[in-house]
């Protein structure tokens, strides 16, 4: 048996031998989308005059890539008869696979695109609790508005457990308070200055900046006695000689700012990311300034990916603000 016309004697042995897996590997990495999108276009249109005006290519052009893929493929895929091209059994068959190869192509192609710029794949966050509960989902729903293709995991944890998550990099970024025992050049500190939050009708409502003087005695809705604010706001009351009188204690400034609403006393808050559960109560200036800190946490070994970079950024302009 001969080879076919414009097929190699070496090629055509090759496509006899079609149960070689090493030849169907080199036969895909032979075969280009080009020669692949011109066979498909000549099939649909039939003369080579036609293809090239739909390929923006010349005539010439358009016959030695399918000759070309005709050689690579072991098997003629058009024959000439009256003057027009006429697929050959061959080439029918072919197309089908031609046809979903090129599709997949542009799939990947289209992906890889949206991968390069953020807009496909997945974004895990971590993040103590008053930051999860509001302010990161509104951010992380603006993020994903015009990403549908991201998919974005949050997870909820204390700042301490948030620090040992991401060091074993289960997250692609973590949020958490400060202070914390983490990698310098691996986080980005946002620092706050509190103020003090009043219930609408309370008598210090009416001062323009509040200090422990003034609080002297008033009942106090505070944070945990461990928590960094509790131990800046003893000492404050302290230099000023003020008794504090804490009546409540939680965990979180979102329950704080509940009670201080509800009238159980005034309390503190930061500015930005408590900012969503505060809209009831009435903010101060505090004085002296009670410092919140807060940090956004990088894997300490590997490199933030495209999606958690264009994320980061909308973070940052959320909590500059």
């Amino acid at each position: 048996m001969t080879a076919p016309e414009h097929c190699s004697h070496e090629t055509y042995q090759n496509a006899n031998n079609l149960g070689c897996a090493k030849y169907k590997q080199n036969l895909l990495l032979a075969m280009h989308t080009r020669q692949l999108e011109c066979f498909l276009t000549l099939m649909r249109h039939g003369t080579m005059t036609r293809a090239a005006e739909m390929l923006g290519i010349s005539q010439p052009a358009v016959s030695h890539t399918i000759t070309n893929l005709e050689e690579q493929l072991g098997f003629l895929l058009f024959v000439r008869r009256s003057g027009r091209l006429q697929p050959t059994p061959e080439a029918r068959l072919f197309h089908d696979h031609a046809h979903r190869a090129v599709e997949a192509l542009e799939r990947a192609s289209h992906a890889a695109e949206e991968i390069r710029l953020g807009q496909r794949g997945h974004l895990s966050i971590a993040a103590y609790a008053s930051m999860s509960i509001s302010l990161l989902p509104r951010i992380v729903s603006l993020f994903t508005a015009h990403r549908p293709h991201v998919r974005v995991k949050i997870i909820s944890r204390p700042s301490e457990t948030v620090r040992q998550l991401i060091s074993t990099q289960q997250f692609d970024l973590a949020i958490a308070e400060l202070p914390l025992d983490y990698p310098g050049n691996r986080m980005e500190v946002f620092s706050y200055e509190c103020q003090c939050m009043i219930p609408p009708d309370h008598p210090l409502a009416e001062k323009a900046v509040i200090t422990p003087a003034d609080l002297d005695g008033v009942p106090f809705v505070s944070l945990f006695r461990g928590d960094p604010i509790y131990q800046q706001l003893a000492a404050a009351f302290s230099k000023y000689g003020a008794k504090w009188n804490v009546v409540a204690e939680t965990e979180f400034f979102s329950t704080a700012c509940e009670l201080v609403e509800a009238g159980c006393g005034v309390g503190i808050i930061d500015p930005v990311v408590s900012n969503p559960f505060s809209g009831n109560v009435v903010k101060r200036p505090f004085l002296p300034t009670i410092n919140y800190d807060i940090a956004v946490l990088r894997p300490p070994f590997e490199e933030l990916s495209e999606i958690a970079k264009e994320f980061v950024v909308l973070l940052r302009e959320h909590l500059t603000e």
